[in-house]
């Protein structure tokens, strides 16, 4: 059994990455108002970080599957060397959930609304 890492899965998740942060610059950059414009970075990041993280928390499901599938059937996935880390990546994905909506998005919030520009 080869040690190290699925690179391909790894490759995939890059670029999959990448798409999602593109496609929500897109979307903010699209629907955001006229009078917004060259104003209020933070607040604009922390939405971009914010919809991309809600997107790659549903994508880490088949990121999920496809790894416990990187190992053949008769070994055991705690045995497994080949694949990704995942507990670690859904305690990460988790906590950067709970620090953005109790913590990083009410103060954006209330630091956008305190905004007198």
């Amino acid at each position: 059994m080869a040690t190290g890492f699925n690179w391909f899965l790894i490759l995939v998740a890059v670029v999959v990455s990448a798409l999602v942060l593109a496609g929500c610059i897109y979307l903010l950059v699209e629907y955001s108002h006229p009078e917004d414009r060259n104003q209020a970075w933070f607040p604009k990041i922390m939405v971009i970080f914010s919809m991309s993280l809600a997107i790659w928390t549903v994508l880490m499901f088949p990121l999920d599957v496809a790894n416990t599938q990187a190992c053949a059937e008769n070994i055991s996935p705690s045995a497994c060397t080949y694949t990704l880390p995942m507990t670690q990546l859904w305690y990460a994905v988790f906590i950067a959930n709970l620090v953005l909506v109790f913590a990083i998005l009410p103060f954006t919030m209330f630091f956008y609304e305190a905004d007198s520009d």
